[in-house]
């Protein structure tokens, strides 16, 4: 197999050996890239000779012809150059010798300098040399200082030519060059925006660039560098431009969530934006909890109420939420609408002893709506019934429930007010208004 191999490669020389009259002269006449006289001649058979082993990946062989031709014809080839890199890489990969391995990544260094030299494409080449400088010294923080500056410089130039590997390689190495504080905060958040703004512009060019997002995205906020604030200046201006775009929701739900900034405007709005692109019970919901966690009670009200009334949610979820909007009902002093909500929560979860006390303290909210004095007073006998209910499904509100029987006790109507209704103490008694409850009469100690 050896054998053919070197058959084909001295068959390919020779078989150029006859064509050199022709390349010799050209370059005698114009100083081609190949060079003149001999050196034309030499130049030829080395480009040959090392692309015929580099076919085969015979990197060994190949070298030496490839050096005679990066030495004596630094023009003749772009190839040379990639081609190069590659042998290069496998060179490195393979040194155990510390020493040596530093000398081969100098030269792969000098090759894409040369490349630069002699072929420009300063945007591309230097992207790709900040990405092997990284990959092969990413320990030594000056390295990675000089890559990064490669790296910036090649997203200028380029932007929406860049490749993906080289945003995340630059996000990578600011990240790393703040941390080890050669760059301060600003730089490394403007860093991100910058690239962001392109990426953004490519996601749906290829499915390598939601990838590349999703990285730089994760190398950021694991840095700890995205503040409130910092969101702001990137998030705010763009907002009423893209508030319909669904991805760019996403994205700042996900960041100020991550940097917990979740009491930010643009957060609030951009939350509000997704839940008309995309309702349902569990995102009307989360709006409703942001709200609460803002004191916004009427915006948190009505989004519990969308919530409550969608579809596949279980009991135990729908007694939850039915709850906290009688929570939230009596917070706005909608006090007959927290009864009706606690009720709720009640039917479907009949041990629910929140919902009870919740269901008590609406019914002593709301007998202002009642008649006289007694009828309001008369309230507390119903707002009784329900503490007492409380602890006795669920101990765990045993605390509460007897504080407020204990307080409310000395509401109920007295002795003689009783009395004169032509009442005693055990009799039924309905409270009208939207309580709408029987109850058993109570008369106060003195």
């Amino acid at each position: 197999m050896k054998t053919k191999a070197l058959k084909t490669i001295f068959l390919a020389t020779i078989s150029l050996l006859f064509a050199l009259p022709a390349f010799t002269q050209k370059g005698i006449e114009d100083g081609s890239k190949y060079g003149k006289g001999q050196d034309s001649i030499n130049c030829i058979k080395n480009l040959s000779l090392y692309r015929e082993f580099f076919k085969h990946s015979n990197y060994k062989d190949a070298i030496t012809p490839w050096r005679a031709v990066f030495g004596s014809c630094p023009a003749s080839s772009e190839r040379m150059y990639v081609e190069g890199i590659t042998m290069y890489r496998s060179f490195i990969e393979a040194e155990s010798n510390p020493a040596k391995k530093e000398q081969l990544i100098d030269t792969m260094l000098l090759i894409y300098d040369r490349r630069l030299e002699y072929f420009g494409g300063e945007g591309n080449v230097l992207g790709r040399k900040g990405i092997d400088l990284l990959r092969y010294r990413n320990q030594d923080i000056e390295a990675v200082d000089e890559a990064y500056g490669y790296l910036k410089r090649s997203i200028e130039l380029q932007k929406n030519k860049i490749r993906d590997a080289e945003v995340v390689t630059f996000i990578n190495a600011s990240v790393t060059l703040n941390q080890k504080g050669k760059i301060d905060d600003n730089q490394s958040i403007e860093d991100y925006f910058m690239v962001t703004e392109i990426v953004d512009g490519l996601l749906n060019k290829s499915s390598r660039w939601p990838k590349a997002k999703n990285s730089i995205d994760d190398l950021m906020l694991g840095s700890g560098l995205l503040t409130c604030d910092a969101l702001d200046r990137y998030f705010v201006p763009k907002f009423e431009a893209n508030k319909s775009d669904k991805e760019f929701l996403e994205s700042v739900i996900k960041f100020y969530s991550a940097a917990q900034c979740d009491r930010a405007n643009v957060y609030v709005n951009a939350s509000e934006q997704m839940y008309k692109i995309d309702p349902g019970p569990q995102s009307a919901h989360q709006l409703a909890v942001l709200f609460i966690a803002k004191g916004d009670f009427q915006k948190a009200a009505s989004y519990l109420q969308m919530a409550v009334i969608g579809e596949n949610i279980n009991d135990e979820t729908r007694a939850t939420w039915h709850y906290e909007l009688a929570v939230v009902s009596i917070a706005n002093k909608d006090y007959c609408d927290a009864i009706t909500w606690a009720k709720e929560a009640i039917a479907r979860k009949s041990d629910f002893g929140k919902a009870y006390i919740a269901l008590g303290d609406a019914i002593v909210y709301s007998r202002d709506n009642l008649g006289d004095d007694f009828d309001q007073r008369a309230a507390f006998w119903v707002a009784a019934d329900m503490y007492t209910k409380a602890k006795s499904v669920d101990p765990s509100v045993t605390a509460d429930a007897n504080k407020k029987l204990n307080d409310y006790k000395n509401q109920y109507p007295n002795h003689e007010e009783v009395f004169f209704r032509d009442m005693k103490d055990g009799d039924s008694y309905q409270v009208k208004g939207c309580i709408y409850e029987y109850t058993t009469v109570r008369s106060r100690k003195e």
